[in-house]
């Protein structure tokens, strides 16, 4: 509740000092409300009339909307800062697969297919495709709304339906009934029939507009209608004319707080570009603040680099990213595998379980806890030694589940070779600098 301070929010609370929240005192519970370390339910006792004024006091700036329904719901928006460093971004880019209208209808079943095997499994996360866009582009209506509905009976994802015709709109929410889909776009020139679309089946709303301020008065026209779950559809001809908008948008919504721009972004990275563009545009994107974006490709190779840059960015970056410190077991290790050691940090442990894993190799990987630091990084920081690694494969037991005593350290860390087999008497070989040369060391090594 960045809006009001401990003392403002005290002031709404009942002052019972009743503990029934888990502290002391009601100003104890205030000044971690205000710190947004606890949430307003947690007092069972305020009135519903201070419950409506702080939860309006707190609301983000930024609307949350809610695609889809039930277990595959998701949630975008809500976002309360500009930068990373700032807090943590709250909900990751909802990303969708492109489904036009001009495929067969024999072929929507397969097509749908090869969206929900977008699904890759990276540094110990599986991470995928979110949704389905199905885009109106050469269907009448009707025929647009019966291959909606065969696209709906296809996936399970959530829908995001496309069309510039109010009445293909009409056509595909008949067809789906509910689900909740994230229907567009909304324009200066078909906003009303839109809107009444939203309000009726009771659904989110894209709206389009060439320009900053076209987009404010239609949100305020729309919003006047009591639609109020919006995207904006910011138009743009080029990349950096792109980001530049989403940039000013999400400025204005969170700096300014002006509401007719307080919503969700949404972008669309369409077919005819240059496949690699492709690829650096939807990357850009869900690094500039788009909370929705839609790709027209099932290459995995072009939609694994969004997918990924979406995972870096929706993660707290106060906080280290790690994996357990024990030993783990690659594979079906025995009494000849390899002994591995390294760090705890998250990106290195699987970036070193993935190479061994693809070339076929069984392994122990002795783990430190370095607090999420890296191999260079935990040795500036003093928390890998000699010492240290020979304790942590003694505690872990990795020595005695093999026949032999080798133990490899990581190429970045020679100078501690010595120190480790001075101290514990093993063999001690120095491994390759990076993960993806561990599978040639163990080939020629081993």
């Amino acid at each position: 509740m960045a809006d009001l301070s401990a003392m403002e929010i005290y002031q709404e609370l009942p002052q019972t000092d009743c503990g029934d929240c888990n502290f002391p005192t009601c100003m104890a519970f205030a000044m971690q409300l205000a710190n947004n370390q606890v949430s307003l339910d947690e007092c069972p006792h305020v009135s519903e009339a201070a419950e409506e004024k702080l939860a309006a006091s707190s609301a983000p700036p930024m609307k949350i909307v809610e695609i889809g329904e039930g277990e595959e719901a998701l949630e975008i928006g809500g976002e309360t800062v500009e930068f990373r460093h700032e807090e943590k971004f709250q909900r990751p880019t909802v990303i969708g697969i492109r489904l036009s209208d001009a495929v067969d209808e024999a072929e929507i079943g397969s097509r749908v297919e090869e969206i929900e095997e977008l699904e890759f499994e990276r540094v110990g996360e599986v991470i995928s495709v979110d949704a389905v866009s199905v885009t109106n582009s050469s269907l009448p209506p009707g025929e647009f709304g019966e291959f909606v509905r065969k696209a709906d009976e296809a996936t399970n994802l959530p829908l995001i339906v496309l069309s510039e015709e109010p009445e293909a709109i009409e056509k595909g929410l008949e067809a789906v009934g509910s689900g909740n889909p994230l229907i567009g776009r909304a324009t200066e020139e078909n906003w009303e029939e839109m809107t009444e679309l939203a309000d009726e089946y009771e659904c989110p709303m894209a709206v389009e507009g060439e320009s900053l301020e076209e987009l404010a008065e239609l949100t305020e026209r729309i919003t006047d209608e009591g639609v109020e779950d919006l995207v904006l559809l910011p138009e743009y001809s080029e990349l950096g004319d792109g980001l530049e908008k989403f940039t000013r948008l999400r400025r204005l919504a969170i700096d300014e707080e002006f509401s007719p721009l307080g919503y969700p972004l949404m972008a669309r990275v369409e077919d005819g570009q240059n496949p690699y563009q492709q690829v650096a545009e939807g990357a850009s994107h869900v690094l500039k603040y788009c909370s929705v974006l839609t790709m027209d490709t099932t290459e995995p190779w072009q939609v694994l680099p969004t997918l990924a840059t979406r995972q870096h960015i929706y993660v707290d970056p106060q906080v280290q990213s790690s994996v357990d410190s024990k030993l783990h077991e690659v594979g079906d290790p025995g009494p000849e595998s390899p002994v591995l050691f390294t760090t705890n940090f998250q990106l290195t442990y699987y970036s070193v379980e993935g190479e061994l894993e693809d070339a076929g190799f069984s392994a122990y990987v002795a783990v430190k806890d370095t607090g999420g630091l890296g191999i260079l990084n935990a040795y500036a920081d003093d928390q890998l030694s000699g010492e240290g690694i020979v304790e942590t494969v003694r505690e872990q037991g990795a020595m005695e589940k093999v026949d032999h005593n080798r133990l490899i350290i990581p190429g970045l860390v020679p100078q501690l070779r010595m120190a480790v087999q001075e101290e514990s008497g093993w063999n001690v070989e120095v491994g390759p600098e990076d993960a993806a040369s561990i599978p040639r060391y163990l080939r020629e090594e081993w």
